[in-house]
Parts: C-alpha cells; sequence; structure tokens
C-alpha cells in the first residue's frame, strides 16, 4: 500500500508542476504585443559573467541530451547568430548554455552547446550556485532524475558599468529575431 500512496504523491507532485509551468507562462506566451518578450530589469552577477567583455550576453538554462525543448531552442538561437554573421557585426552577444544537470561533465556541457554554434559558451554550475541562478531569475524547471521539464526562456543581459543586468526575458521558441536584433542594436 505504501508504494502505491508514493507513486499517486509523486504523479499528483508532476501534475502541479506543470501547472504552475504552464500558469507561469502561459499569459507572456499569448500575448501578441509582447512577441514572446517580458521587459523586466534586474540586476545580475553570476560566477561565469565574471571577466565577460560583452556588451550583451545571451543566457539558456537547459541539460544535455534534450531533444524537445533545447535542441529546437539552440537551433533557433544558431539561426540567430547566423544573422548576425550575414549582417556583418563586428561584436557579438556572448551565449551561454548553463546545464541544469550537475552529473555532467563541463567538458560534455561545452560540446552540446558548440555543437549548434562554435562560438556558443556553457557553463556547468555547481547545484548550489544553479539554484542561486535558478532563485534569482525565476526560472521554472523541475528537475527529473537525469533530466529537467523547463521552458525555452532566453535571458538577454546588458552591461551596465562594471555588472550586468537582465533586460529581457524571451519566452518562446522560435525566438522573435527581429525584437532580438533590435534590442543588440543591429537593423
Amino acid at each position: 500500500m505504501g508504494g502505491w500512496k508514493k507513486t499517486v504523491s509523486a504523479a499528483l507532485l508532476l501534475v502541479l508542476s506543470f501547472t504552475l509551468i504552464i500558469s507561469l507562462a502561459f499569459p507572456s506566451l499569448t500575448d501578441p504585443a509582447h512577441g514572446g518578450r517580458i521587459t523586466k530589469t534586474l540586476p545580475v552577477d553570476f560566477p561565469f559573467l565574471r571577466g565577460e567583455q560583452s556588451e550583451y550576453v545571451l543566457v539558456y538554462f537547459g541539460y544535455v541530451g534534450c531533444t524537445s525543448v533545447c535542441m529546437p531552442a539552440l537551433e533557433d538561437i544558431a539561426r540567430l547568430y547566423r544573422h548576425l554573421e550575414e549582417k556583418n557585426v563586428s561584436s557579438f552577444p556572448t551565449f551561454y548554455f548553463i546545464n541544469m544537470t550537475p552529473e555532467m561533465d563541463a567538458s560534455s556541457v561545452q560540446s552540446w552547446a558548440e555543437q549548434f554554434n562554435p562560438r556558443f559558451k556553457s557553463y556547468a554550475p555547481e547545484p548550489s550556485e544553479l539554484s542561486a541562478m535558478v532563485e534569482h531569475l525565476n526560472v521554472v524547471y523541475l528537475r527529473l532524475e537525469a533530466k529537467a521539464e523547463h521552458r525555452p526562456y532566453l535571458y538577454l543581459l546588458k552591461r551596465r558599468g562594471e555588472r550586468y543586468g537582465l533586460s529581457s526575458i524571451y519566452t518562446s521558441s522560435p525566438y522573435n529575431d527581429r525584437a532580438i536584433l533590435e534590442e543588440l542594436g543591429v537593423q
């Protein structure tokens, strides 16, 4: 009887978690005036940003091997970088793929990111670092053993003096390339 209760409890927790994810994402995904973009100002000081020099940094939270959410989103971001290359942009935003499954080694995470574009960087945070980043940015995800259910949110950070600040969150993939390019100052 105990195993049955655990199964029902786990299923209920999973349903509630998905409901939370959908309820948080739904308003921003259905408002065409925003085109899948939330503008939000928030100071950001993550370890991987120390020493970063780019004016803009794009950040994506996912996990290596995620085919349903990460692969399409990373392909979208790679397409955005191809647009930047076509426009002969001299200063690219730095892109970081932040791994949400801490058991992956850093070199595997970097290889995964580079599959989509050789300019892409990665960061494999320790669990406590990941928790702090997730809490600070209100990243919506549910950890399920070696995987994580998550949304394809793309965070755009802008340099503000010596630090970075959150400028926008792009909430739907495919991303609104035009809005991102405008925000990056690319015509």
